[in-house]
Parts: C-alpha cells; structure tokens; sequence
C-alpha cells in the first residue's frame, strides 16, 4: 500500500462505526436506553420526535420502539416538527409527512407500513393547501 494512501486511509477505532446515516434503519422508532426520547429514523437520519402529539399524530398505537444503546451512532437530522401531520389532498392517492415547513411524499404503501405510520391518521384537505406547501424529499424506506 502506498503511503499516500495508508496516510488517508483514516483513523477510525476498530470495533467502532462512525456516525453516519443509517439508511437500513429508516422507519424505525428508537430510544436510548434510560431516556424519555423517542427518534424516528427518517432518510437515514435519527429526528427527534418531540411530543406526544406529535407521536400520536403520526404512528400506530402502540408503534415499535427499539431500545438502541448505539442510538448516538446514527447522525442527528432535524427534530420533527411538534404537531407534524400525515396529509392527502381530496381526491388524490399522494400522501405526505408534512413537517418543518415541507411536505414529503411517502411513495409506497409498502414505506408507509415500514414507518408504521397510521392510515386513519391522514388528514384530508382541499388540493390547493398541499399545493401551497413547498416539496421537501420523498420518504425513503429501508435499505440494506
């Protein structure tokens, strides 16, 4: 190996994963153990769900939450907004997560399922208030 390269070859522990996004685990609720917040992991990054409201809001009752002690590996995105909303414009399939200030499109019944968002939570609304909403990124499912 050239020195050049073993220079830049980096420094990381063995046995450590940096922080990083962590599309794998998209869709999933996580709490460090011993504490009160919950994160969903959305777009490969861990965004704190900041209320019950907020929980209620969006997920099934009693949604999976998995006691992760390696929470603080995947990188911190945005926390979700308090009050965040699935919503449909009448008469059309789209459905979104709307929060901090953008509507993302959930493609897929199959991704839907994954966040286990709750169908009976969407929120049916006149066309031109989702058009009026700017268009943040769609919502990635899991990925191996």
């Amino acid at each position: 190996m050239s020195t050049a390269v073993s220079k830049n070859a980096g420094t990381a522990p063995v046995g450590v994963t940096p922080p990083g996004p962590m599309p794998q685990y998209n869709g999933t609720l996580r709490i460090l153990p011993g504490t009160p917040e919950v994160y969903l992991v959305l777009n490969s990054v861990a965004c704190w769900v900041p209320d019950e409201t907020t929980l209620q809001n969006l997920f099934t009752a009693n949604p999976t939450i998995v006691s992760d002690p390696n929470l603080d590996e995947i990188k911190q995105g945005p926390p979700l907004t308090s009050g965040a909303v699935l919503a449909q414009a009448n008469g059309t399939a789209l459905v979104y997560l709307v929060s901090n200030g953008v509507k993302m499109w959930i493609p897929n019944m199959d991704i839907f399922s994954a966040y286990q968002f709750n169908q009976q939570n969407i929120q049916s609304v006149a066309p031109v208030l989702i058009d009026c909403i700017p268009t943040g990124p769609n919502v990635d499912g899991p990925t191996s």
